[in-house]
């Protein structure tokens, strides 16, 4: 499987999420509502699979200089705006609820437009990076795995399409 590099990401609060781009983070909630990993901080790579142009097959994120491989599933990520994301979901958390309706006009305005005019990459919310594709044909229902390397937990992985 051939794997495109999106970006790297430094993971400093150990715990990756993945995610509908859109909705918006809850400023009280101490746990995520999607699937995640706990995970070591450091540098991590998120990739993607788009063997047809403009569809995206798959989505992960591993640890630098790993050799990942699929492990346990961990749940599903419901999309309904067309497009997954990745964040450090603590560094990203503590960053909104500083303002949290600050959070909310940039979900509106920055976060919207970025998504109207490409297909992946990155924006930034208060130093904090959210990494987004288009997952597979659109909204959907999509199964999220652990990626491991010697029986730790180095990742996630999406599958939009088999």
């Amino acid at each position: 499987m051939k794997w495109n590099e999106v970006t790297r990401l430094d993971v400093k609060g150990g715990v990756l999420v993945i995610k509908d781009a859109m909705i918006m983070l809850d400023e009280d909630a101490s746990e995520p509502a999607w699937p995640a990993v706990n995970c070591e901080p450091g540098e991590y790579i998120i990739e993607i699979n788009v063997p047809n142009p403009w569809i995206c097959h798959r989505l992960r994120i591993s640890k630098i200089g790993s050799q990942p491989s699929l492990g346990n599933e961990i749940g599903n990520v419901d999309i309904d705006h067309a497009f997954a994301a990745i964040i450090d979901y603590n560094s990203f958390h503590k960053a909104i609820i500083s303002d949290y309706e600050e959070y909310a006009e940039w979900t509106m305005n920055e976060l919207d437009d970025e998504l109207a005019i490409n297909f992946s990459g990155e924006i930034e919310y208060n130093s904090e990076k959210l990494v987004y594709v288009k997952s597979g044909e659109g909204d959907g229902r999509y199964t999220v795995f652990e990626l491991i390397q010697n029986e730790k937990v180095i990742g996630l992985e999406c599958v939009f399409i088999e």
